[in-house]
């Protein structure tokens, strides 16, 4: 978004200000605005607003488990939860949509920042099976986020 001073005087000054969302936004980001003038000398100029945007909370690899093997043999996967600002988060709770088929464990890795998730296959029978585990913290910025959990179990 950007806002700036409409009119300025001959010889005056004026503010151009760039914001931008950062909700939608990881990593390095470089925006562009161009102010345009009537002056002969120069017409136009470009201003630049750089940065990195780290989430609040991170997932090692990423927010997404795949389970997949001979039912009893499925090696169990894991998600690194870190919280990327000085305040401590405590995880409150996780929902497990797939009782039946998904077991959880979490280790507190680094008290109020480090958290590793174990997720394993626990089903009875084979088949596949998709759905999420609901991550709740105690943080009001991000008070809960979703790991998607997907199971392709085979007999043998």
């Amino acid at each position: 978004m950007t806002r700036y001073d409409r009119v300025i005087p001959p010889g005056g000054t004026g503010t151009v200000t760039l914001t931008i969302d950062t909700s939608t936004v990881i990593g390095e980001f470089q925006k562009r605005a161009v102010v345009w003038s009537n002056d002969p000398d120069r017409r136009s100029i470009a201003l630049y607003l750089t940065g990195v945007v780290k989430p609040f909370i991170s997932l090692e690899p990423g927010g997404y488990v795949g389970l997949w093997g001979v039912r009893g043999q499925v090696p169990a996967e894991f998600i690194e939860i870190k919280n990327n600002h000085k305040t401590p988060i405590q995880i409150t709770g996780i929902e497990n949509e797939l009782p039946e088929n998904v077991g959880w464990r979490l280790e507190e890795v680094q008290p109020g920042y480090s958290y590793r998730l174990e997720v394993k296959d626990i089903s009875e029978k084979a088949g596949e099976y998709t759905g999420h585990l609901y991550v709740r913290t105690d943080y009001p910025p991000k008070p809960e986020f979703v790991i998607i959990v997907n199971g392709h179990i085979r007999d043998n």
